[in-house]
């Protein structure tokens, strides 16, 4: 191998490797960059929704009658699948409804803690939908 092939050879070994940390560093800067106040507005954006539909939106995801939560309308939502929950509520984001009394404590639904929603949220020690 002559010195120029040489040469060139560890300038294209520089290159890719600048194009590579160039790379990384646009992605962690992208990931970075989400404004906060973005991902806050579109969470609660979509509590909104499922609030609406719980307490006066399709009959069928609606838990609420006037005052009172239906529990079996509640039971129903409870044992559906997640992602089909989701799907119809139209929402982005993860949820989990649940039931607090005026004092912020957790209201069982169903002689249980578990909420309605997403397995991944954690109260109060249990899982939201944890079956």
């Amino acid at each position: 191998m002559s010195r120029n092939q040489k040469a060139q050879s560890w300038s294209i070994d520089i290159i890719l490797g600048v194009i590579v940390f160039m790379a990384a560093f646009f992605v962690f800067f992208a990931v970075l960059s989400e404004d906060p106040n973005a991902k806050i507005s579109r969470l609660k954006e979509d509590a909104s929704i499922i609030i609406r539909q719980v307490v006066s939106g399709d009959s069928s995801l609606r838990i609420v009658d006037g005052v009172q939560i239906n529990e079996s309308k509640a039971s129903k939502l409870k044992e559906m699948n997640y992602e089909e929950l989701k799907r119809r509520f139209r929402v982005e984001n993860d949820f989990c409804i649940y039931i607090e009394d005026s004092k912020g404590n957790i209201v069982l639904i169903n002689d249980s803690y578990k909420g309605i929603g997403s397995p991944q949220i954690n109260l109060s020690g249990t899982l939201c939908s944890q079956k």
